[in-house]
């Protein structure tokens, strides 16, 4: 590899354990490429499509957590390298609620995110946001995930002991919650990974520190004030008394920024402009990533498209600004500020299309990366040939083999819309199918978005009934 052409990147993934060990993907890219070209190849050795949600973190100069604007040169950025390695971190930039999430593969990014998050407390999970009971519920979930269904061993309560402190550190574990914890991990037995991951990610979703990123600055009084800019608004947590002031996006007319100040202008219920409050970072690539964040965030979130004006934001070295003075058409040295593509809706839909025009796509669940699995011969003959006195290794990876494709039968026979009733309503004329409860609720088919002409409710013998019968007897 020519080193003066090529850059190595390691690009790790946050992952939760003991040693807290992560998950780093290698690969070399051209400097001068955008950063959006360095994102599509970790996305595409992940096998995810949504690509709209997850973007690239790196340290600054001032350890500042700074993302890689995608429609820049990765050259661009001031990203600490040594012996021609640059280091990033894929993180999820915008996080939508859980039925939004249309890949295994992501909602998987989506689960260890928010872990790693509760770890470092950047998602409370202590009261009054989160009670015991919710606290409860999501260890069980948690464990149902990572380590399956219960078991006899007085370990087990160990193990819950673990997941508490891991998830969130400052809570001190006692007996009742820890007997909550095994009563509802007792009542989730034979649920399946995907299931448990998804409706953990739906417990956590409900807090209002999910999907949020966080900021540090000083008011004009020097005190420290902490940016926590979400779906809805900026929440403030100002000095040491830690005063909180909600500022929804409807009451901020506008956001600027200018070396390390960020100004936000407010506006009254009279849409008069109320007051101008200013804000300083510790550096000038901090502040353009909190106004950034702020107009980003309310793009994606709230807007119906991203308007021009954002996409078409951007400022030029030295170089750049001389040859504008004689070409003002020129994009020599020209630097984007924004690099958000698509809102909310438009992400969603588009990955949809693509998802629905793929071969390998369930007619049904194609958009939750989950194929109705088929063996052909060539396994069937292999699972026969099985010879049960030989080797234990080959027995357990076949049956972990078997185990994870009835697995994922299960789960593309699920409701898209709640997860957990099984399809039995046809969505006309698209063909898609819902549950009977969650089709009272629709007008649009959730997966095409195409208009649902007529319900009809089909009856279809899955041999659930069966199953339970057999356990019974």
């Amino acid at each position: 590899m020519n080193q003066r052409c090529k850059m190595l990147c390691y690009i790790s993934q946050p992952r939760l354990g003991p040693n807290r060990q992560c998950t780093v993907i290698e690969t070399d890219i051209d400097p001068k490429q955008i950063g959006q070209v360095l994102l599509d190849k970790v996305l595409n050795k992940l096998g995810i499509l949504e690509v709209d949600y997850f973007g690239l973190q790196y340290k600054g100069p001032k350890n500042e957590d700074l993302w890689l604007n995608l429609r820049n040169r990765v050259c661009d950025h001031e990203i600490h390298r040594s012996h021609y390695v640059y280091r990033f971190s894929l993180r999820v930039k915008f996080f939508v609620a859980p039925h939004l999430v249309q890949q295994e593969s992501t909602r998987e990014l989506f689960y260890t995110q928010v872990k790693d998050e509760m770890s470092k407390g950047l998602i409370s999970l202590t009261e009054p946001e989160c009670d015991k009971s919710k606290l409860a519920t999501i260890v069980a979930l948690i464990t149902q995930a990572d380590c399956g269904d219960q078991t006899g061993n007085e370990y087990q309560r160990t193990v819950y002991a673990q997941i508490l402190k891991e998830i969130c550190p400052s809570y001190e574990p006692d007996t009742s919650i820890l007997e909550n914890v095994h009563t509802l991990h007792s009542n989730l037995r034979g649920m399946s990974t995907g299931s448990a991951r998804y409706r953990m990610l739906k417990e956590v979703s409900t807090l209002s520190s999910y999907g949020v990123e966080q900021h540090k600055a000083m008011n004009s009084q020097g005190e420290e004030v902490l940016f926590r800019v979400g779906p809805d608004g900026i929440m403030l947590t100002e000095g040491r008394a830690n005063i909180v002031k909600m500022l929804p996006y409807t009451q901020i007319r506008l956001a600027t920024h200018n070396e390390k100040v960020v100004r936000i202008e407010l506006i009254n219920d009279a849409g008069e402009t109320e007051k101008e409050e200013c804000f300083k970072l510790i550096s000038s690539r901090a502040a353009v990533a909190l106004y950034r964040c702020i107009t980003e965030m309310h793009s994606f979130y709230r807007c119906d498209t991203i308007c021009s004006d954002v996409q078409s934001q951007y400022c030029r070295d030295f170089r750049g600004t001389f040859v504008s003075i004689f070409n003002e058409n020129s994009d020599l040295g020209k630097r984007y500020i924004f690099d958000i593509q698509r809102t909310r809706q438009e992400a969603y839909d588009y990955v949809r299309r693509q998802l629905y025009a793929s071969p390998e796509a369930s007619p049904a669940h194609c958009g939750y990366n989950v194929p109705v699995f088929q063996f052909d011969d060539h396994e069937l003959g292999t699972l026969e040939k099985t010879d049960v006195t030989g080797s234990n290794m080959n027995l357990e990876r076949d049956v972990k083999l078997l185990k994870e494709r009835i697995e994922g039968l299960q789960d593309a026979l699920l409701c898209c819309i709640c997860m957990d009733k099984i399809v039995c309503v046809v969505l006309c004329p698209c063909g898609h199918m819902t549950c009977e409860e969650c089709s009272k609720c629709i007008e649009n088919c959730p997966q095409c978005r195409a208009g649902v002409e007529r319900f009809q409710k089909v009856f279809q013998d899955f041999g659930f009934h069966r199953r339970k019968e057999q356990q019974i007897v």
